[in-house]
C-alpha cells in the first residue's frame, strides 16, 4: 500500500475514533456508544470479531488462545491475557455456571483481567490500528501528492484538490484558521503558533475556495486575533493584497514544507 493511501487510512481511523469518543460523552451522564462505527474502526484493526451467546467479542490474538478481547457494549470492556470462554463467562453467565463459588467471583470481579474501558480502551484500539500502517515516506511521495494537487487543480476538480489539502494538513500538523479571518468560501489551514504575550498566531496560511479554484499562500507570520491579523488574511484571500504564492506553486510550497521538516511521527 502506498503511502499516501496509508496516510488516508489513518485520517479515517481518526476520524472515526473521535467520532466514537464524542458518542460516549461525559463522566456520570448516560451515553449509547456508536458502536456502527466502533465496528468500522474495529475492522481496520488486528481485533478480530467472535461472537459468543449475546455478546459481540473482539479478539485480538498474542498467543495460542489467549490475548486481548473488547466486548461491544456501552462500557467497551478490554480484558487482556484471558479468553473467549472466559471472557463470555463473566459477560454472559448461564445458570448452570454459577453454581461454582470460583465461577461467582469471575462474574462479580473482574480486575484481574480488565485493562481498560470507555476512552481508554477506544484510544487502545485506534493506537493497535495505526500499529498496522506504514507511515514513512521518500520524497517520491511527496512529489506524487504535490502533483495530484496540481493536476486536481488545473482540471479544476476542487474535492481532489481539497483531498490533497487535506492531506498535507495531516503531515505538517497544521490547524484550521480562525472562523474570525474567515471570508467567502474560503477554507484556510497554517502552522499554529502561541507569542510570548499569549497572541494566537499563523504562518504559512493556506487558502483555497472550492467554488471558484483560487489556491493563495500568506508565507509570514500573522496575529490572528488583533486588526492586522484581520483585515490582511480576508484581503489576500479576496485578491486585494498580493499573496506569497498563488495556484499551483502552493503545492510546490507544501511539498518543500514536508521535505524541510524532520520526518514527522505520524499518530
Amino acid at each position: 500500500m502506498s503511502f499516501k493511501d496509508n496516510l488516508k487510512k489513518k485520517m479515517l481511523i481518526d476520524s472515526l475514533s473521535k467520532t466514537v469518543s464524542q458518542s460516549i460523552g461525559s463522566p456520570g451522564k448516560p451515553w449509547k456508544v456508536d458502536k456502527e462505527t466502533m465496528r468500522r474502526l474495529l475492522s481496520l484493526s488486528p481485533f478480530v470479531l467472535e461472537k459468543r451467546r449475546d455478546l459481540e467479542l473482539y479478539f485480538r490474538q498474542l498467543e495460542p488462545d489467549i490475548g486481548e478481547i473488547l466486548v461491544l457494549d456501552n462500557e467497551l470492556p478490554l480484558y487482556g491475557k484471558t479468553t473467549l470462554d472466559d471472557v463470555t463467562l463473566r459477560k454472559s453467565p448461564e445458570l448452570k455456571e454459577m453454581v461454582s463459588i470460583r465461577n461467582i467471583i469471575k462474574i462479580l470481579h473482574d480486575s484481574d483481567v480488565l485493562m481498560c474501558k470507555r476512552r481508554d480502551a477506544l484510544r487502545y484500539v485506534h493506537d493497535r490500528a495505526l500499529d498496522l500502517l506504514d507511515l514513512r515516506f521518500e520524497e517520491r511521495d511527496i512529489e506524487e501528492m504535490a502533483n495530484d494537487g496540481i493536476d486536481a487543480l488545473a482540471r479544476g476538480d476542487s474535492e481532489a484538490v481539497m483531498e490533497t489539502l487535506d492531506l498535507f494538513v495531516e503531515v505538517l500538523g497544521y490547524e484550521s484558521v480562525p472562523a474570525a479571518v474567515l471570508v467567502n468560501d474560503y477554507v484556510m489551514f497554517g502552522s499554529h503558533h502561541e507569542a510570548e504575550d499569549g497572541r494566537e498566531t499563523f504562518s504559512s496560511i493556506i487558502m483555497y475556495n472550492d467554488r471558484t479554484n483560487i489556491l493563495r499562500l500568506i508565507k509570514e507570520t500573522v496575529p490572528v486575533h488583533d486588526r492586522v491579523g484581520q483585515e490582511v488574511i480576508p484581503r489576500v484571500a479576496l485578491g486585494e493584497v498580493e499573496p506569497d504564492a498563488e495556484g499551483y506553486w502552493v503545492f510546490r510550497f507544501l511539498k518543500e514544507a514536508v521535505l524541510k521538516k524532520e520526518r514527522p511521527v505520524l499518530h
